[in-house]
């Protein structure tokens, strides 16, 4: 699990969209699995690489099975027919996300937390090996926003997944990832939270703000 951490408007959404395909790149280059992302066709990028936008979804009359269904789709052939395997792993999907008794419910009656679980499962469902979030655990009351970080904990654990996720919740963030990505100005500073931590990196984040982060028992103060 790798946290992106940084000030609004700094670039993080930028960086995950680039990573996942989505926009062109502003320089450098990135590459999946010993491969340059431009070398991959979509078919090959849309089987390696899951997205999950910040952005609410507004589904309609959609089923939460067949909003997950949507994840199989760059494993199907050119008419999009769910084989016995498909259906399998869109089951699989939604049983591990806890959504298996919400398979039939439309995706405007149930709750944001449960809606977020659904596009996690979407993803699931694409079965790729790594996984990229725009704050995931956005608009999110308390109690969903850590059973869906504990989900992501579980994927990265049990399902061997690498996930990639932007949060402003930097105690999260420290508590649960495996590195943090500290996206600054003009570089990133990329290490284990514990070595952040103790080098005084978040400091940086509060140049210009009477916060400040205690490096002894993890807490801001003022």
């Amino acid at each position: 699990m790798v946290a992106v951490i940084g000030r609004n408007g700094i670039g993080k959404s930028t960086l995950l969209r680039t990573i996942a395909g989505l926009q062109k790149r502003l320089d450098g280059t990135i590459s999946i699995s010993g491969k340059e992302l431009h070398g991959h066709s979509t078919t090959e990028l849309a089987r390696s690489v899951g997205y999950l936008s910040t952005e609410m979804i507004r589904a309609g009359h959609m089923t939460v099975a067949e909003l997950v269904a949507l994840g199989r789709y760059p494993h199907t052939d050119w008419l999009g027919t769910l084989s016995s395997d498909d259906m399998e792993v869109i089951n699989n999907a939604l049983e591990v996300t806890g959504l298996d008794f919400l398979r039939n419910r439309f995706i405007n009656e149930i709750s944001d937390g449960e809606r977020q679980k659904a596009m996690i499962a979407r993803i699931l469902a694409q079965d790729t090996s790594l996984m990229i979030m725009d704050e995931p655990t956005a608009f999110l009351d308390i109690g969903s926003k850590y059973e869906i970080l504990h989900l992501l904990h579980q994927l990265s654990r049990k399902n061997q997944k690498t996930i990639i996720f932007s949060t402003h919740d930097l105690q999260m963030a420290v508590s649960q990832a495996d590195k943090i990505w500290l996206v600054l100005d003009n570089h990133l500073i990329e290490g284990a939270p514990e070595d952040l931590i103790i080098s005084g990196a978040f400091d940086h984040l509060f140049d210009t703000s009477p916060v400040k982060f205690n490096t002894e028992n993890g807490t801001f103060t003022f």
